[in-house]
């Protein structure tokens, strides 16, 4: 994941002092900060006039897959490309191309990035693991999920009523979802943590640092995993630690249910506060600014 940041140096303050993540490197006006796992990078901060959304980053498995891919994009009538696919010599290197998708977000796909060494999260310690999923609003559900599926090939999970849609390409209930809202945003990055015990000690970690929870902690009803909700304060983006999300087995059937938009639904542990107007607020965030303008880098 990549965000455009007004503040670069307070954004980085915050996820790589606070949230635990590993300062990998950087260039003129950007930041590499990767987790406890061998991924180059997990996410990339760029110093920008607004904030704003410069990458969704998306991996696939082979160079052929990335190549399958572009070539459905070039040939859907919603999506532009702006990148043929080709060996890159930016940080992380692998084989990567960019395109606008149907809200005109700037996607990325990649395959063969490099990894790079890392220490391993050890029991109890509240280090992310890396990024477990990523929620975006659309003012378009039923586009973006027909696009999403028709380019990915991405499998429905479950649904909230008709608001939201959670999306698997494996095992994990969802790495990505779409909910409902006035316009094209970025809802929330999800980071993994490794069990329920360094969940709760990344989040009173935090509490103890100053910053309030937006929302949480808390289970989901849909997709079992727990939640809690920080927003980075220069940006407001939101930022989720998460753990115990529910793993479907692909050998057996999965009927996707509907669910209600209720607080059951919401947090089944029924110890959060409730997701009142100003927490929805939060998760809506402003009008993406990077909207049919990819990033120069």
């Amino acid at each position: 994941m990549a965000l455009g940041v007004p503040d670069i140096s307070a954004a980085r303050e915050f996820f790589e002092n606070h949230w635990q993540l590993d300062f990998v490197g950087g260039d003129t006006g950007r930041v590499f900060l990767g987790a406890g796992c061998q991924d180059h990078h997990v996410l990339r901060l760029r110093a920008t006039a607004e904030p704003r959304v410069d990458l969704l980053s998306l991996a696939a498995a082979r160079d052929a897959d990335v190549d399958e891919i572009a070539e459905r994009v070039a040939a859907h009538p919603l999506a532009r490309l702006v990148s043929t696919p080709a060996t890159c010599d930016d940080a992380g290197g692998g084989y990567r191309f960019r395109f606008l998708d149907c809200d005109g977000r700037t996607v990325e796909v990649s395959s063969g990035m490099e990894v790079r060494p890392f220490r391993s999260v050890e029991p109890g310690e509240s280090r992310p693991t890396g990024i477990s999923h990523v929620v975006l609003n659309t003012a378009d559900l039923p586009a973006a999920l027909a696009f999403y599926r028709s380019v990915f090939g991405l499998t429905v999970s479950d649904w909230v009523e008709d608001i939201m849609v959670f999306l698997r390409t494996g095992s994990p209930h969802h790495m990505l979802a779409f909910t409902r809202a006035p316009h094209t945003s970025l809802n929330h990055i999800a980071f993994e943590l490794r069990g329920i015990d360094e969940f709760m000690k990344a989040t009173g970690a935090l509490m103890n640092k100053g910053f309030s929870p937006l929302w949480g902690p808390g289970r989901h009803g849909v997709g079992a995993n727990t939640f809690t909700y920080f927003q980075e304060p220069s940006s407001r983006f939101v930022a989720e630690y998460t753990t115990g999300m529910l793993r479907i087995d692909p050998d057996h059937e999965w009927m996707p249910r509907v669910y209600p938009g209720n607080a059951q639904t919401s947090d089944t542990w029924g110890v959060a506060a409730a997701r009142d107007e100003a927490v929805s607020a939060s998760l809506r965030g402003c009008p993406d600014t990077g909207l049919w303008q990819p990033p120069p880098v």
